[in-house]
């Protein structure tokens, strides 16, 4: 059984191409049965053909019967694509013996994404997160980590009663003043400001409510909105935002998770320079 995570972010990088996330203890687990004619996908106990599933199998010329247990809200901006490629990208490697190289993992998985159509940038910060845990800033457009730190702390996400906004390309490009300055603090690890600036950017560009992370922002957390939304996460003392967020939607409790999610091995062509 292979186990990923999901990501909550810092830095959404559709507005510069810079990302950061973090790894969060819900997980994906996947078993890949390859001793099949054809490829099937049962997720959550529904069996169903999946195009993705189907593509990346392709790619190496396989077939499988893949199960999927999921605690990932799908299409919440919690990096569950990123995950399910991240598990089914580490039980192919297994199954064919190629050694677990996480940048070639990592490659593959924003490339794959971005053949796929699920994601505007190959969602390098989100399957970092994924991947190895911990905190990643990441260049999603070289694939290459600038920072990774460890941050034990609990964490909640909140599942909104709303659904996703229009995720508008053009709107979210214009006017990256916020994000940049959000990029700036990031790399010196002020994870606080940079959450709450990257927030006012999309929450404005996609059409989210503030007060979401404005209720909370004199806590001592970190918080805002993750990905493209609608989910919002916050990390830190997290009782009293738990409290507060419960009259938006459903709030679930989970951690900061600091370790790969698997026997993985790291290479210098990772990191940027």
């Amino acid at each position: 059984m292979i186990q990923t995570y999901s990501a909550g972010t810092v830095i959404n990088a559709l507005a510069i191409g810079y990302g950061c996330a973090f790894a969060l203890d819900l997980k994906m687990r996947l078993k890949a049965d390859f001793d099949s004619k054809e490829s099937i996908l049962i997720e959550n106990g529904v069996e169903k053909r999946d195009k993705v599933l189907e593509f990346v199998l392709d790619r190496f010329k396989l077939n499988a019967v893949v199960e999927v247990e999921s605690e990932i809200p799908k299409k919440g901006g919690l990096g569950s694509s990123s995950a399910f490629l991240n598990a089914l990208l580490l039980a192919i490697f297994k199954h064919l013996s190629k050694p677990l190289n996480a940048w070639e993992i990592l490659n593959l998985n924003a490339e794959l994404s971005l053949k796929c159509g699920i994601s505007y940038t190959g969602a390098f910060d989100d399957a970092s997160a994924s991947l190895l845990g911990g905190i990643v800033l990441t260049n999603n457009l070289d694939r290459k980590i600038i920072r990774w730190e460890f941050k034990r702390s609990r964490a909640v996400v909140l599942i909104p009663e709303f659904d996703r906004g229009e995720v508008n390309l053009e709107r979210i490009r214009e006017d990256v003043e916020l994000v940049k300055r959000a990029f700036e603090l990031t790399k010196v690890g002020r994870y606080r400001e940079a959450m709450y600036l990257n927030t006012l950017h999309y929450c404005k560009a996609i059409g989210y409510p503030i007060e979401i992370v404005e209720v909370v922002r004199d806590l001592d957390c970190f918080c805002g909105l993750s990905g493209n939304g609608p989910c919002f996460t916050a990390f830190g003392d997290i009782k009293e935002v738990r409290e507060a967020w419960k009259t938006y939607g459903r709030v679930v409790e989970t951690k900061i998770v600091n370790e790969p999610c698997d026997d993985v091995f790291l290479t210098p062509d990772l990191f940027s320079d």
